[in-house]
Order: structure tokens, then C-alpha cells, then sequence
């Protein structure tokens, strides 16, 4: 919306312009044909600028996209290991379990 602004401040400039040559002119019919026009030619500019800003966003979002993709690829193998390493944390943190109730066990029943 910020970069409409621009535009929209000349469309405005450019009515009040238009509107006030031709409020002197003699015959205000021509002036007020004028102003029409130039509010088309100033509306098909502001749409061929929103469309220009689509697509920039579009394409922004795309490469934003591709290099997020990458990333991701690129961070899977981390990931896999980070995984794996606390998987064999828990299984080792889990056997000790076990042995400290075996143990436990052991004891109080005399084995």
C-alpha cells in the first residue's frame, strides 16, 4: 500500500490540475472529456503498478520458497543424527533404569 501512495497523490494532482484547466476553459465539456481520459490513463498506470508489485511479491515468495526448501534439505542430515544420538540416549538411560531396579530387586530379595 506504501508504494501506491506515490501514485495516488500524482492521480489526485493530476484531476485537480485537469479539473482546474478546465473550469476555465470556455466550453467545459472538452475539459471535463480531458479529465476522464486522464483518470483512465492514471487508473490503467495504478493497475499495471499493482500488478508490477504482484509480481514481485509472487516471485519473492517463490525464491523465499526454494531457499527454505534448500535449507530444510540441507538441515535433514542434522537432524537424522540429532534423532539417532538421542534415541540411544534414552535406550542407554532406559537399560540403566532396568539395572538399578534388577539391582534394587536383587538386593531385597537376596539374590
Amino acid at each position: 500500500m506504501n508504494r501506491l501512495r506515490p501514485f495516488m497523490r500524482t492521480a489526485m494532482a493530476l484531476a485537480l490540475v485537469c479539473g482546474a484547466v478546465g473550469a476555465w476553459a470556455e466550453d467545459p465539456k472538452p475539459g471535463s472529456t480531458e479529465v476522464v481520459e486522464g483518470a483512465k490513463k492514471v487508473g490503467q498506470g495504478l493497475e499495471e503498478a499493482a500488478k508490477g508489485v504482484g509480481k514481485t511479491v509472487t516471485e519473492g515468495a517463490k525464491a523465499a520458497g526454494s531457499r527454505l526448501k534448500r535449507a530444510g534439505e540441507e538441515a535433514e542430515p542434522i537432524g537424522d543424527r540429532l534423532h539417532d544420538r538421542a534415541k540411544g540416549f534414552g535406550e542407554a538411560l532406559w537399560d540403566g533404569m532396568k539395572y538399578v531396579g534388577r539391582t534394587v530387586k536383587g538386593f531385597f530379595a537376596g539374590d
